[in-house]
């Protein structure tokens, strides 16, 4: 699955049900991350929801691709490890 390059709040619920569509599909998650620039604390949510879903199960998230801006967002509201995002 490939996220969208600005991930805000308007696109959070239909990030969640495509989320949950892949989850149910019992395939390896793997998001890419290469075009995000941008995102907002309600997709960060969306995704440390998908992250602790996947926990339960022993899984992770597998990212592909980089995102500077992600990973800088993520880690100034502390959830950069929590997402086991690359660096």
């Amino acid at each position: 699955m490939k996220l969208a390059s600005k991930l805000h709040i308007s696109e959070a619920e239909a990030l969640s049900k495509s989320l949950i569509e892949l989850l149910s599909s019992e395939q390896e998650v793997c998001i890419d991350i290469s075009e995000v620039s941008d995102a907002d604390t309600a997709s960060l949510q969306v995704l440390c929801s998908l992250q602790k879903s996947l926990s339960l199960t022993d899984s992770a998230i597998t990212w592909q691709g980089e995102s500077e801006s992600l990973s800088n967002i993520a880690n100034q509201i502390g959830i950069k490890e929590f997402l086991k995002l690359p660096n």
